[in-house]
């Protein structure tokens, strides 16, 4: 018989890995974000440079 102390129980195996999503997703936010920023600061600059 196999002893259930080895398994993770269930609840923490959806913890981590709605953790691990979590994660990806706020990465992937925070990269899209200063993408944007940065275009948008770039964009700012060279219209700041056009109006002079």
């Amino acid at each position: 018989m196999q002893s259930t102390e080895r398994r993770l129980p269930r609840p923490d195996r959806f913890r981590k890995r709605w953790r691990r999503y979590g994660r990806l997703v706020a990465t992937n936010f925070l990269r899209g974000a200063a993408y944007a920023s940065g275009t948008a600061t770039i964009g700012l600059l060279a219209w700041w440079v056009q109006a002079r």
